[in-house]
């Protein structure tokens, strides 16, 4: 039996000494990879970013400051030589997928065959503002990942692509795997079609929504089918998941900190409408509201913020992060565990309610050094 691997979700976001300072601490806190958020914007109105309103803002000025992922990872490779670094995660609208062949073909030669490229299909926060139409985005993606594929497999023959998003005309990619294997690909996917794309195109899931284990367990079992119907081995395939923790005293007192704190109330319109309704609540961008793939942060009407604010729950909340002691996040996430998930990557929003003190980093350890412990027995394999 394998331990689970255990990484952390970077801020990649100014100022460079606290990215720099968490990625040490991490790394030191024995982390297996380090993964970086690829953005133009954050996830928190501005308006609600300021130190009256969440202490984090004394340490982080801007929510929106974020620094290239990509130049990051280069230097992030000269300075940790055991950790596996990629993006967590990046897309094809901002990024041709020739130069995200590239680039993470270099990043693995960096790292001697640690980089991790995680990819979706985008977010309306990068792409609209910015004059990118937010269309397409699965088929691009699959068109993306077809095509990185066959660069990659390539061996320096020209290759010959026709899509309705990318045309190849006899490209050349002579750039050589490190050691003869092409970088991972994690893909993060929910849905049934983007979990067959899994199955087809990628060596690892990555998920960024909280779900049960049965669930878990479901879509894994898809992603399975997908990758046999299109003969691709699985015994090597990563099942992961990008969890949001915030760690304190116990769940109920973790929970009752943060929905005191405005950004949080913004941040609950990032949970998907249908899950507002399974509490009783209407999301106050509507019930077919998708969530953070499909939000602008800046854009969002004031009353809606104020809304957000006043409805958000601690049960609510509770569905879409996993709060609490180190115990009682170990005990609920272990579940996952059983069921196939081979790592987990975590990104720390306590210090939106605490500011990121000392107790926080050290809890932030305790639950490294946990989770860490835990065995992945292959259940779901």
């Amino acid at each position: 039996m394998a331990r689970l691997q255990v990484g952390v979700e970077t801020g990649c976001i100014a100022p460079l000494w606290v990215e720099r300072m968490s990625c040490r601490l991490a790394q030191l806190s024995g982390v297996d990879s380090l993964l970086l958020p690829d953005h133009y914007v954050g996830f928190v109105p501005r308006a609600l970013w300021k130190p009256e309103y969440t202490p984090a803002a004394k340490m982080i000025p801007s929510t929106d400051a974020y620094f290239d992922p990509f130049v990051m990872m280069g230097a992030m490779a000269a300075r940790y030589r055991r950790v596996r670094i990629g993006t967590g995660v990046t897309e094809a609208f901002r990024r041709h997928p020739v130069t995200l062949a590239q680039a993470f073909v270099t990043v693995d030669h960096l790292t001697k065959g640690r980089a991790i490229l995680g990819i979706g299909n985008g977010e309306r926060e990068n792409t609209d503002p910015y004059g990118m139409p937010f269309v397409r985005r699965v088929g691009r993606l699959e068109e993306a990942l077809a095509i990185i594929r066959k660069l990659w497999e390539s061996r320096g023959e020209p290759v010959t692509f026709e899509g309705p998003n990318y045309r190849l005309r006899d490209a050349l990619f002579t750039t050589p795997m490190y050691k003869g294997e092409a970088p991972k690909i994690w893909l993060a996917a929910h849905a049934p079609r983007m979990l067959g794309l899994a199955g087809r195109f990628a060596d690892g899931w990555y998920p960024t929504q909280k779900m049960t284990p049965a669930d878990y367990r479901q879509r894994l079992g898809m992603i399975r089918a997908a990758a046999a119907e299109a003969g691709r081995p699985v015994d090597r395939f990563e099942p992961a998941m990008q969890v949001q923790v915030a760690i304190g005293a116990s769940r109920d007192t973790v929970l009752e900190q943060l929905i005191r704190v405005k950004p949080v109330g913004a941040m609950a319109l990032l949970i998907p409408g249908a899950a507002w309704k399974q509490h009783g609540l209407r999301h106050p961008l509507g019930e077919t509201f998708e969530g953070f793939a499909d939000i602008i942060p800046n854009a969002i009407p004031p009353a809606a913020i104020e809304e957000a604010g006043r409805l958000v729950t601690k049960e609510l909340l509770g569905s879409a992060i996993f709060a609490g002691s180190v115990d009682e996040i170990v005990a609920e996430l272990k579940p996952l565990v059983d069921v196939g998930m081979r790592h987990v990557v975590m990104w720390n929003i306590g210090p939106l309610a605490t500011g990121g003190g000392a107790g926080d980093l050290v809890r932030q350890t305790q639950l490294i050094r946990r989770l860490r412990k835990l065995q992945a027995n292959g259940a779901a394999a």
